[in-house]
């Protein structure tokens, strides 16, 4: 690689940074996919880390607010994890700080989807309410939760 494509990745990396927060693993397959080496890679992440702008833990935290404002429960939140380059144990660790309610976060997704409940549902219907919470990642405890709360009228 020469330099003027070595100053173009750079470039590139800055600009992706300037917009949002990165894992490396994220960075690492951008930059692969614009051909970079291995060498100039991890020279290149390690500069953007000495200077901050690359923080793990601030990626970390970034994310998890995101898929809270998704609406996603835990077990979607930790299955992303892995596709997107999180640490595992340091976003477990945050999430056990941060003191979500994932009741809390089921109902309200909940409520979002399916506004209007009626008082009592059909087998198909209800199985299809759960699946569909299901894949958001709420555990079943909190899809019944939401579902009675919403039954209720809370």
């Amino acid at each position: 690689m020469d330099e003027q494509e070595q100053q173009k990745l750079k470039n590139y990396v800055l600009w992706l940074l300037g917009r949002q927060e990165y894992s490396k693993k994220m960075l690492i397959q951008k930059l692969k996919a614009k051909g970079a080496d291995e060498a100039f890679i991890e020279k290149l992440l390690a500069w953007c880390e000495s200077l901050g702008y690359i923080d793990e833990s601030r990626y970390c935290e970034s994310f998890l607010r995101a898929q809270i404002n998704k609406g996603l429960g835990l077990k979607r939140v930790l299955s992303d994890a892995g596709n997107k380059g999180v640490d595992r144990a340091r976003l477990m660790q945050l999430v056990e700080t941060q003191e979500i309610d994932w009741f809390e976060l089921a109902q309200q997704a909940y409520l979002r989807k399916y506004a209007t409940t009626p008082e009592k549902l059909d087998y198909k219907e209800k199985a299809k309410r759960i699946r569909y919470m299901m894949y958001r990642g709420f555990s079943y405890e909190e899809i019944d939760f939401a579902m009675q709360a919403a039954t209720m009228g809370e």
